[in-house]
Parts: C-alpha cells; structure tokens; sequence
C-alpha cells in the first residue's frame, strides 16, 4: 500500500474522525441531547453514525495505515467494521431510544472509545 498525498492533512482527518468517535463514545451526551425535547437535527443517531461512513474510514486506512502502530490498525479497522456491522444490521433512520437500548450500539461506543484511546495525541507523529 502506498500513501498518496492526502487531500486532507492527517492532523485534520484524525481530528474529524476523533470528534466523531468521542461523540459515539459518550453515552452521557448520547442520553442527555437525542433524548432531549429541545434536540438538534445534528444530535441524533443518524448524524452521529454519518459521520463516519465508508468512505470517511475506509479513506483514512487506505491513506494513512502504513504509518499506524499495530495497535492503532487493529483499532480503527475494528471501529470500521463494527460501524459497518451496525449499519447493516440497523434500519436506515436511527430512533435514539432504540439505539439507546441496543447492545450492539455498546459495542459500537466501546470500540470508538478504543480507537481514541490510541489515536488521540498519539498520531500523526505523537501528537494530534
């Protein structure tokens, strides 16, 4: 795999894949803003999951993979691919209190918090 010249810098590609994954990841915003009468049409599942579709996490592996650690490739392809796995299995508008309730979208939360964990100020270069 060779890297292409990004169109996006990688500093500003992980960062919009971070902000997406910490909102995934945080079940207190989660409850408080989809359940939330004054809700926003961004503070919903739908926007939440379309933040991240194929192409957003595809394009970054196939951009940026050969300089992940082992930790972090097998990190984001597991968020990639239970997002993917959720999709497929979900219709296509989200209802919150169903998302909520979801196992699945546990396990969803819980690998986008992993790929914070070892992406956020630790790449590119050790610092976001």
């Amino acid at each position: 795999m060779t890297m292409n010249t990004p169109q996006i810098p990688p500093e500003r590609w992980v960062a919009n894949l971070l902000e997406a994954a910490r909102l995934i990841s945080n079940r207190d915003y989660q409850e408080r803003r989809w359940l939330a009468d004054d809700a926003l049409a961004w503070e919903t599942p739908d926007e939440a999951i379309s933040m991240l579709d194929d192409s957003v996490l595809n394009g970054f592996i196939e951009q940026f993979g050969e300089s992940f650690s082992p930790v972090q490739a097998s990190a984001v392809v597991e968020f990639r691919d239970e997002v993917d796995r959720y999709c497929g299995m979900t219709p296509q508008h989200l209802e919150p209190r169903r998302v909520l309730a979801d196992p699945a979208w546990e396990t969803v939360c819980k690998k986008a918090s992993e790929f914070v964990q070892v992406f956020d100020g630790k790449w590119p270069n050790g610092a976001v």
